[in-house]
């Protein structure tokens, strides 16, 4: 095998190969199963209140978040499990939503600690052990919520929630599986680091590095404080993995061993035996669609909270008069509009339009509790796309997308309304959307891709017939 050097080189190049795979055929279905956990959280989340299991955290939504962080999973007294296991749980869908809207899952990014607080946090609620019984108080909490919740449940919502506990036992486990296999290659992409810049250091003296294992620890002891300047970790026990990998009597064995390790999984055989259903594709599409529902409902809220301050601030001696007056002779209330402005983003324009505030937050919750209802393959509405031609399909999910870009744009101009029309005596209260804007966005973006996905097959099965290919 080749000297330390020119095996190093090897490493590096199958390390990069393989992280390359990883960006482009594991990170986004590590995405797309948190997407799916978020969805399935949040409906639990919202059945528990609606069964008045739990009361709603008001503030919950105005947590700063920095990073992964696990809800706690102390013991706690029964009595007390409604009130524990609610701040939990919504701690755990923030998180969530956090995660799908703002965490960025790339190989550089994931780095060992990284995924230790995603594999911790996967269990902070551990949905394949689902047992009254469990030993981790918050599996137990809320599994005794579940059962409550299907107490004199009808039928139909039994089902939602044993197929939404299924989702969740599915998405986990897939989760587990990836994070765990990323564990393993960031160790290989960790002494890659080391290969790549401690190696290629002035400091670093070859010729007495690789005379000897106590001499090769020693050099990199000595430069690697110098390029990572305390940026990095130093594992003991990877470190010296890898002078066995250079210097070790089966070192060979050794090398072998780790460039079959780094090999690329051959997936080119599953790949053409797999039959892809485009309308499988197409109601994929479908599911995506729920991800608008939690950005649009913290919208909903914060739009009111912005409505409600300049109501009552604008409600003078005389708009009270008028308000009694009216109330006393039965004549309805002024509707109340906003003049805000859009931006046309194709032309780079901007115009004036005036939006009647009651029937737009309507016509939001009616759009939240729609798309929200995807999520479950046992509802109607989806049960009702599942039936329809793929043609009408296609229209329907392209006309949510076009919708959706419109309605951001005026969400954006609502945004702007607020922030800056506001007296300057209520103007810090005001609740600012960027945040939820962004999730929007990438929510669409993501939808938009599925979209892509579907027409690009479909375009290139047609091409293949017009060619005579077939198979």
């Amino acid at each position: 095998m080749a000297n330390p050097i020119e095996f190093s080189q090897k490493v590096l190049e199958a390390i990069d190969a393989r992280a390359q795979w990883y960006e482009e055929n594991v990170m986004p279905k590590i995405l797309d199963n948190y997407r799916l956990m978020h969805t399935c959280v949040r409906n639990f989340y919202d059945l528990m209140i609606k069964k008045s299991l739990i009361k709603e955290d008001p503030y919950r939504l105005d947590q700063k978040i920095s990073g992964i962080k696990s809800p706690e999973n102390s013991q706690y007294a029964e009595t007390d499990r409604a009130h524990i296991i609610g701040v939990r749980f919504a701690e755990y869908e923030t998180m969530l939503d956090w995660i799908c809207t703002y965490y960025k899952f790339s190989v550089d990014n994931l780095s060992i600690t990284e995924l230790k607080k995603l594999l911790d946090f996967n269990n902070a609620f551990s949905w394949k052990n689902l047992s009254a019984n469990s030993d981790s108080p918050n599996t137990r909490g809320l599994a005794e919520m579940i059962n409550e919740m299907r107490r004199n449940a009808d039928a139909l919502t039994n089902s939602a929630i044993s197929d939404t506990v299924s989702k969740c036992q599915k998405a986990t486990a897939e989760l587990d599986v990836a994070l765990k296999d990323l564990a393993e290659f960031q160790k290989e992409f960790y002494k890659g680091k080391i290969r790549k810049t401690v190696f290629m250091h002035p400091k670093f003296d070859e010729d007495k590095a690789f005379k000897s294992a106590g001499e090769e620890m020693n050099q990199i002891k000595k430069t690697f404080p110098v390029v990572f300047a305390k940026t990095l970790p130093f594992y003991t026990q990877l470190v010296e993995e890898l002078i066995k990998e250079d210097q070790d009597a089966n070192k060979e064995k050794l090398q072998d061993a780790l460039l079959k390790k780094l090999a690329i999984p051959n997936t080119e055989k599953k790949k053409k035996n797999k039959e892809i259903d485009p309308k499988e594709l197409l109601m994929s599409t479908a599911q995506s669609l729920c991800a608008f529902s939690t950005p649009l409902q913290t919208i909903c809220a914060k739009l009111s909270e912005n409505n409600q301050l300049l109501q009552t601030y604008a409600n003078s001696g005389f708009a009270k008069f008028l308000h009694a007056f009216r109330k006393a002779f039965g004549i309805s209330e002024k509707p109340v509009t906003y003049e805000i402005t859009i931006l046309e983003k194709a032309t780079g324009t901007q115009r004036k339009e005036r939006i009647e505030f009651n029937p737009f937050c309507a016509d939001l919750q009616k759009r939240m509790n729609f798309y929200n209802a995807f999520s479950l393959r046992t509802s109607p509405g989806y049960k009702r796309l599942l039936a329809a031609d793929e043609k009408k399909v296609l229209e329907f999910l392209s006309r949510q997308i076009s919708d959706m870009k419109n309605i951001a744009q005026i969400l954006k101009g609502f945004d702007t309304y607020f922030k800056n029309s506001s007296p300057p005596e209520i103007r810090p209260k005001i609740k600012g959307l960027a945040m939820e804007l962004t999730a929007l966005s990438n929510s669409a973006i993501n939808t938009s891709q599925y979209l892509a996905e579907y027409i690009s097959y479909v375009e290139e099965q047609e091409q293949m017939k017009r060619l005579g290919i077939t198979g």
